[in-house]
């Protein structure tokens, strides 16, 4: 499918933001100069979000959700205070190379149909969840955005793999990106990782299962590195999360089952009818 959202990010651009300055008393995770009150950025996502909804197939499926919301919410409280509400759902998209579920500015969360079929356990899935409210909690998006409008470029948000930035990489359109803001971004993707492993771990999930998922999923680098390419090289992230889990506490973790009936319920959802063989004319 493909989406409209970086027309819908281009008039938004034109519409360069005021700086505002972050509202005192309010803990503002990630570093960098940040244009976007809690406020607007919580508008923002809630614009975003509105419109990849429109463009996407929302599944009714209200245990599914529920499950989700449950265990999002328990990664999400492992998470730097920002006043953002988080808030999950099912969906039937996949754009990204590895499942990557899409969150977006101020806290919603769009999890695709095939994450969930992909994982091996809920301690993956969790693994991705914790993920992407990384990015969110980070500010990643509008941080990012910041950057654009500092060095005078069109502010189309350029977008976190799992967030409402990559809307162009996933869909392989060729914009001229400036290599320095896809850097950005492979560190974004960085930073996540390292801070997704920490929500697992107090969550008491094993912060092992992101880099087990990564080590499956995500795609062998080929032998010429593209500079172009929108997550880091996999050698390098899995050394990465090694070295921030080698970083926590030591701790046991315990199986969490309950996936099984979740995929089940999904592999439901997603079926598509048999093709009806043509009949031949006597």
């Amino acid at each position: 499918m493909r989406f409209a959202l970086l027309l819908f990010c281009a008039t938004l651009s034109a519409q360069k933001p005021t700086p505002v300055p972050i509202p005192i008393g309010v803990t503002a995770p990630g570093r960098g100069v940040n244009f976007y009150s809690i406020e607007k950025e919580q508008a923002l996502g809630a614009q975003l979000a509105a419109e990849y909804r429109r463009q996407i197939r929302a599944f009714d499926a209200p245990s599914v959700n529920a499950y989700l919301d449950e265990l999002g919410q328990r990664l999400a409280a492992q998470a730097p205070a920002t006043g953002f509400t988080f808030t999950f759902e099912l969906v039937d998209d996949d754009q990204t190379w590895i499942h990557e579920a899409a969150a977006f500015p101020g806290g919603p969360v769009f999890v695709p149909a095939s994450l969930i079929l992909a994982v091996s356990s809920e301690d993956e899935l969790a693994a991705m969840l914790a993920h992407a409210i990384a990015h969110i909690a980070t500010r990643q998006e509008t941080r990012q955005m910041t950057r654009v409008q500092i060095v005078n470029q069109s502010a189309i948000p350029l977008i976190n793999m799992g967030g409402s930035s990559g809307y162009a990489i996933r869909q392989g359109a060729a914009l001229a990106v400036p290599i320095a803001f896809l850097a950005f971004q492979r560190k974004n993707e960085l930073e996540s990782d390292q801070l997704a492993v920490r929500f697992l771990s107090s969550a008491g999930y094993d912060p092992q299962a992101l880099a087990r998922y990564i080590e499956r999923v995500q795609p062998a680098d080929p032998p010429l590195r593209n500079p172009m390419a929108p997550y880091p090289a996999k050698d390098q992230r899995l050394a990465a999360l090694q070295t921030a889990i080698q970083q926590l506490p030591p701790a046991t973790y315990s199986a969490h089952p309950g996936l099984d009936a979740i995929q089940q319920e999904v592999t439901k959802l997603t079926a598509r009818p048999a093709k009806t063989p043509p009949r031949l004319a006597r």
